[in-house]
């Protein structure tokens, strides 16, 4: 193949790998959620918005032995109460019902500042602040194990 055949071969290659994956395919935008028109639908989309903002805290940790385990993560229950505002926005917040570690707290309250905005209500739930109250969990169990793996036999 010459020298001017190449870049030739090449810019052809790029052109068919272009035209098989369309402008349409490689940018897709975010499908739209449906609209929210009852309350119903909207505690549940306050619901899920606050589960994907909650984060596991990092709690402190008993220093471990060479070879123990982990102890399993604790799980906690935190009871938040906040207003909001007819554009989503938290008005005020507070615990009222801890779950009797103070990072498990902390992070309910967290979880409300980064779902913050939230979905405004639908125009039959009337009035122009909302005091709700919802639970936030945090779920523990296991720790995973940073073991290192054992070397095979007469391997450097």
């Amino acid at each position: 193949m010459s020298a001017f055949q190449r870049p030739a071969l090449i810019l052809a290659l790029l052109g068919a790998l272009l035209a098989a994956f369309p402008a349409w395919a490689q940018s897709k935008p975010a499908p739209t959620p449906p609209p929210i028109t009852d309350a119903k639908s909207w505690h549940a989309a306050l619901l899920r918005q606050v589960g994907a903002n909650t984060r596991f805290p990092n709690l402190p940790q008993p220093p471990l032995k060479e070879g123990e385990a982990p102890p399993p993560l604790p799980s906690g229950q935190v009871m938040v109460q906040f207003v909001l505002d007819r554009n989503g926005q938290v008005q005020s917040a507070k615990v009222v019902q801890g779950s009797g570690q103070s990072e498990f707290d902390q992070a309910a309250l967290e979880a409300l500042k980064r779902a913050t905005p939230f979905p405004k209500p639908p125009a039959n739930v009337t009035g122009e602040s909302f005091s709700l109250r919802l639970p936030i969990l945090f779920r523990g169990g296991p720790q995973p194990q940073n073991t290192p793996k054992a070397k095979p036999s007469g391997a450097n």
